[in-house]
């Protein structure tokens, strides 16, 4: 009896765990959105951009760290620092969750990502990615035409190769698409591989937003191979698709990252 409530009482606390982290991840986008259109609406086009950059990193390095200091999220962010300076290259991600891209932006403050036309409408999500030249995957030719421009002066762009999240298991990805060789391939740019790793399948494909995991989820992001551009796109392709699945094998193990996920964010630059 005593076991079975404990059991209720614990699912009770992770329940509101749960609600409390996206009413918060939600009311700190909107606010921060309102807030950044009133800050920068008169400053001009360039200054703009980098500073809502900034502005999005800040609010998702804010909210990490709530998460974190509540122990509801155990993170190891510190690798992509050595990416600080980094220009001009490609990041490609593994994507197992929907946090991926805010824990990158987290960190890195000159980030241009690719996303979905719609998330750009969405009066959530849009004003802020919409100042910060975010790209819509509306077609092909306009991606590798804006990220051309982006790359040349030196932002890092960022794309995940699967074009969704990863739909099987949390060690494993998808079918990569060409789209980052064929960027590559028409801008010269390294393509920067960034890997993903968790001990659960929380906000991946196919985990509805009110499904309650346990807690707390680890996330570790650590830095990968570079790969030069090459006129082989599907041998660029192949390559890249062989490397995450050896290197995302087994990442899955919880005892790894007990012992390497609990790096305090307040100790990383």
């Amino acid at each position: 009896m005593m076991h079975l409530l404990k059991k209720r009482l614990q699912r009770a606390r992770n329940f509101l765990v749960l609600l409390f982290g996206l009413l918060l991840l939600g009311g700190m986008i909107f606010a921060g959105s309102i807030g950044l259109v009133l800050h920068t609406l008169i400053l001009p086009g360039a200054q703009r951009k980098q500073n809502a950059r900034n502005a999005i990193t800040h609010t998702f390095r804010m909210y990490f760290g709530i998460m974190q200091a509540l122990n509801i999220l155990h993170l190891d962010l510190s690798d992509i620092d050595s990416l600080l300076e980094e220009r001009g290259i490609i990041l490609a991600c593994n994507h197992p969750s929907l946090l991926d891209a805010l824990l990158i932006t987290s960190r890195l403050s000159n980030v241009v990502c690719i996303m979905k036309e719609q998330v750009l409408r969405n009066v959530l999500f849009g004003h802020g990615a919409k100042m910060a030249g975010y790209i819509p995957n509306k077609s092909i030719r306009n991606i590798v035409n804006v990220a051309g421009k982006e790359l040349s002066i030196g932002s890092q762009l960022l794309l995940f190769p699967e074009g969704t999240r990863t739909r099987t298991n949390i060690s494993s990805v998808n079918e990569f698409q060409g789209t980052v060789a064929v960027i590559a391939k028409r801008t010269g740019a390294d393509v920067q591989t960034i890997l993903i790793e968790s001990d659960s399948g929380f906000l991946g494909k196919g985990w509805p937003l009110y499904r309650i995991p346990q807690f707390p989820v680890h996330f570790r992001v650590r830095v990968g191979r570079r790969f030069s551009p090459t006129w082989d796109v599907k041998g660029l392709i192949a390559e890249m698709q062989e490397y995450f699945e050896q290197e995302l094998s087994g990442a899955s193990q919880p005892s790894r990252f007990e012992r390497n996920c609990c790096v305090p964010l307040e100790t990383q630059p």
